[in-house]
Formats: structure tokens, C-alpha cells, sequence
């Protein structure tokens, strides 16, 4: 057994007999909180307070745990169970091998039916075989995402792997009296026991958390360093993913997301295309995005880098970050703010801005930004965009405005050949034909009055007359004649003297 702890300050855990953690979920409505406010950091310290942890006990500089199952799972829970530990796994150095005979640790997971609570032990120096005890009564054989007995198996072995509570409590109490720190909800932490309502804008709508969350990512990876070997590659979450999990991967529009992304590099994606509500999506670390009908149900973990988002058809939000992103609205009338980076604003479709319900770019920057439709063009059937100060009634005429005055500009694009616009795109920040692009093209330029801010270069002047130098020059050139001027005179005399002697000498 884990020997007795004692708190002695509200940075050490209170355990009940024996080290045991007893589970119960408890639902409350949201209230205002003057707690103090934790970062990342302090919540990850505050979760491993206690230090609980497997060590390497074979000296190979890994962690390798067994496990195994005991009692009453069907076949689809004790899958859940292995998906639980894998969630861990992906973002900590650990791993985890069923039946294992030499480990540094074992994790006897074990089934209590007729129980809805759950109850674990923590790792020490001192004892590396651990148990946790899961309630299956009243859940489902096969249990699916967002159900409380997937939350549940997640929350027990993360104290078996020595994640404690982000507070001092332990089988009961409310967030008023027990929580530490505002930021202990679920909205941060699948540790807590405290609704996602207690923290402002955070609305699971009763979907529980399923993985380990942005606290408990780096809660974990305090105890055994970051995984950054998991999906270092280009990876894509939400819909169209790859990443292998269910828990961040999405097939319908009646999926309800809940979970924090951690990646090990690469060229990474947000997807939630497949949604039709209004939504914010933000790329920054440590943030947390409005997604599925859900709010501030999706973070990003702490140093973790995502390039690119896609929006559904509602009217989103999209937020960059430092990088350089590709931000996709999708359609209805979206609100998108590259950041830092050289961003790309992609259009794949005309209903993508129109002039009825026109995206804005908040800060787009002329000549490091660019505006990407190529699948606009593609839809359409055309080439290349026509740049002009007017439509002309031919498809694929641009027009660009910019007031000076506002900053702002729009970029204005007739598809069909119908002398007026069917896509609209307004921007704060001026832009110019070449921020336009398709599939690498340069766009074309009709040079009218001078309404587009880019330079138009002047036509070649016609060659003069004046004949060009020679090649070698000689030391005193001699321009060629030409029968105008002096040289025309002379010229005329001469011959009429020599006609004159000619006719003396036939006389």
C-alpha cells in the first residue's frame, strides 16, 4: 500500500486509508468564481504535487507498465480501457503492454459491477503494482465518446499513473470549498470533479471528457516527458482525420468534440468542416476553440504548433497564430485573423464570400499574405482572374478597391460573365493582384484608369529612327548619307557637272 500522506499545505493531496482516490461525478451549475487563477504550469505542478509516480526500476531510461483486467468488462469496455492507457501513452514517455511479465510497473484494472464510482491506487518508489477498480453499473457494453464510463477509466488510470486531483478533495465537497485554483474544472483537467460550466465560456452540454485534457497533458508529461514522436507528421483532426483516435476524429455533424490536441510536429490541421453553426476557432496554444455546438470544448496543448483551420458553413471565427497558416472559412460570412506569419486565406467555392454574406480579413498584409482560389477558379471552369477597374461582362473579371482613408479593401470576382460580382471578399488592409493567387499563376492585368493601387508598367517606346551604332565602332564613324540637308546639295551638283562633261564629250 501507499504509505499514509498527510496534507500540510494545500499543495499536497489528501488520500483516503490506504492512498485510495474515490470517484464520484457530481453536476453544478455555473457560478461566478474569485479563486485564483492557475496556468498550465501551476495546474500540471498542483496535479503531481505529490510526485506519485513509476520509475524506471531496470535502468534502460524507459517506462514500461503491464497491465491486465479482472472481474466483469465486456470486450468493448476493456477495449475502451486499452484506449484510456494509449491516450497517455501519446503524450508521455510511458507505454503500456497487456499481461506483461517484466515491467517497472502493473496496473491491475479491475471490474465492479453495480457500482457508477471508481477507485484507485497511486505508483511510489516503494510500490509499483497498482489497481483500479471501475464502476460498470448502468454502463453500456459497448460504451461510446463522451460517456461518463470512458471519463471514468480515463480519471482512474490516470491516478495510477500518479495523477492526483487538481484539489483537496476526495470522494465529495463542491468547487466552492474545495477547489484550489479557478481553472479546476473539466474544461482543463479530466482530474476534476467540477462541471466545464464553473469556468466562463466552457458548455459540454453533458458530454464528458474521454482523454487526458490540457492540464492533465502537461501534468503527465511532468511525471515522464513529452511524447513527440506521436503524429509528427502532417496530421489532420476533426473531420477527414488521420490521426487513428476516435476521440479526435469526426463523421458527422452530430458528433460532439471534446478534447485537447497534443502533436509531435509536422504540418497540422483543424477540420471542422462538417458542422453548420456559427464557431471560433482559434490556432494558438493554450487556447480553447467554440466548436460542434459545444463551447470551449477544444484546446491545444502547451507547445504544440497547428497551422491550419477549416471552418463548416456557419459564420466562424478563425484565428491564427505566429506561424504561417492556411485559414479556410468555408461558407457563410466569416471573421478571419491570420497573426503573425505569411497567411494564406484559401477559397475553395464562390458561396465561400458572396456580396450578400462577404468574409473579412482583420489583418491582412499586402505582399506577405495571400488570398488563395484556385478551387474558386476550378468550380468555375476558368484559368486565371482578369484584373480591371470595371466588369466587362467577361468571366473571370477582378475588380480590387482600396480607400486609403479605412484601410480597407475588397476584392470583387465576376465567375459567370455576368457583368456584376458573385463573390465578395472585404479585407482591413490593402490588396493588390499579385496577393491573389491560383495554383501558382500570376494574374493577368487589363490597365484602364489608374483605380488599383499596383503599378502598371509602361508600355516600350517605339524604337527612333536614328539607326543603332555599329558593333566595332570606327575611330572616325561616318553617318550614312541621307538626300536631305547640305549632303543633298552637294550630291546634286557633282552629278549634274558630270552630266554636263558627258554630253561635251558625244557632241
Amino acid at each position: 500500500m501507499i504509505p499514509s500522506v498527510r496534507p500540510q499545505s494545500s499543495t499536497h493531496a489528501t488520500l483516503s486509508s490506504g492512498g485510495q482516490a474515490r470517484e464520484f461525478y457530481n453536476g453544478f451549475s455555473s457560478l461566478s468564481s474569485n479563486k485564483t487563477s492557475f496556468t498550465t504550469d501551476q495546474a500540471a505542478k498542483h496535479i503531481t504535487r505529490a510526485n506519485f509516480k513509476f520509475h524506471d526500476r531496470n535502468g534502460d531510461n524507459k517506462i514500461v507498465v503491464g497491465f491486465n483486467f479482472s472481474g466483469a468488462f465486456s470486450a468493448a469496455q476493456k477495449e475502451r480501457a486499452r484506449q484510456a492507457l494509449q491516450s497517455y501513452a501519446d503524450v508521455a514517455n510511458i507505454s503500456f503492454v497487456e499481461n506483461a511479465s517484466h515491467s517497472d510497473g502493473f496496473i491491475t484494472i479491475r471490474g465492479v459491477p453495480g457500482s457508477m464510482s471508481g477507485v484507485a491506487t497511486l505508483p511510489n518508489q516503494y510500490q509499483s503494482r497498482v489497481t483500479a477498480n471501475i464502476g460498470t453499473g448502468g454502463a453500456q457494453d459497448n460504451p461510446q465518446m463522451g460517456s461518463q464510463f470512458l471519463s471514468l477509466l480515463v480519471h482512474e488510470l490516470g491516478h495510477t499513473l500518479g495523477l492526483e486531483h487538481p484539489g483537496r478533495y476526495d470522494g465529495g465537497g463542491t468547487y466552492e470549498r474545495n477547489a484550489d485554483y479557478a481553472q479546476d474544472t473539466k474544461a482543463r483537467s479530466v482530474m476534476s470533479y467540477w462541471s466545464e460550466r464553473k469556468q466562463p465560456g466552457h458548455a459540454f452540454n453533458e458530454v464528458e471528457p474521454c482523454a487526458a485534457m490540457i492540464d492533465d497533458i502537461a501534468a503527465i508529461q511532468r511525471l515522464y516527458g513529452a511524447n513527440t514522436r506521436t503524429r509528427n507528421t502532417d496530421t489532420v483532426y476533426g473531420f477527414n482525420s488521420n490521426t487513428g483516435r476516435e476521440v479526435y476524429s469526426l463523421k458527422s455533424a452530430r458528433d460532439r468534440p471534446v478534447f485537447s490536441v497534443w502533436d509531435g510536429g509536422g504540418n497540422d490541421t483543424l477540420d471542422f468542416s462538417g458542422f453548420t453553426g456559427k464557431q471560433n476557432i482559434s490556432l494558438k496554444a493554450e487556447t480553447f476553440s467554440d466548436v460542434g455546438g459545444l463551447r470551449g470544448n477544444v484546446s491545444i496543448a502547451k507547445g504544440v504548433t497547428v497551422e491550419n483551420a477549416i471552418g463548416g458553413s456557419g459564420s466562424d471565427t478563425l484565428t491564427g497564430n505566429e506561424q504561417s497558416n492556411r485559414l479556410k472559412g468555408g461558407g457563410g460570412a466569416d471573421t478571419l485573423h491570420g497573426g503573425g506569419g505569411a497567411d494564406t486565406f484559401v477559397y475553395d467555392r464562390v458561396s465561400d464570400s458572396t456580396p450578400q454574406n462577404p468574409d473579412i480579413i482583420k489583418d491582412f498584409t499586402s505582399g506577405i499574405d495571400k488570398i488563395d482560389v484556385a478551387g474558386v477558379l476550378r468550380e468555375a471552369g476558368l484559368k486565371s482572374l482578369n484584373f480591371a477597374d470595371r466588369f466587362s461582362g467577361r468571366a473571370g473579371d477582378a475588380v480590387i478597391t482600396h480607400d486609403s482613408t479605412t484601410g480597407r479593401s475588397t476584392l470583387a470576382v465576376d465567375t459567370k460573365g455576368s457583368g456584376t460580382a458573385d463573390m465578395l471578399i472585404t479585407s482591413h488592409g490593402q490588396i493588390k493582384p499579385s496577393d491573389v493567387t491560383w495554383s501558382a499563376q500570376v494574374p493577368t492585368v487589363t490597365p484602364t484608369v489608374d483605380v488599383i493601387p499596383a503599378p502598371v508598367p509602361e508600355p516600350t517606346p517605339a524604337p527612333t529612327p536614328e539607326p543603332a551604332p555599329e558593333p566595332i565602332p570606327a575611330p572616325t564613324p561616318t553617318p550614312k548619307p541621307r538626300l536631305s540637308g547640305q549632303f543633298a546639295e552637294n550630291l546634286f551638283t557633282l552629278l549634274r557637272t558630270f552630266m554636263d562633261k558627258a554630253f561635251s564629250i558625244f557632241k
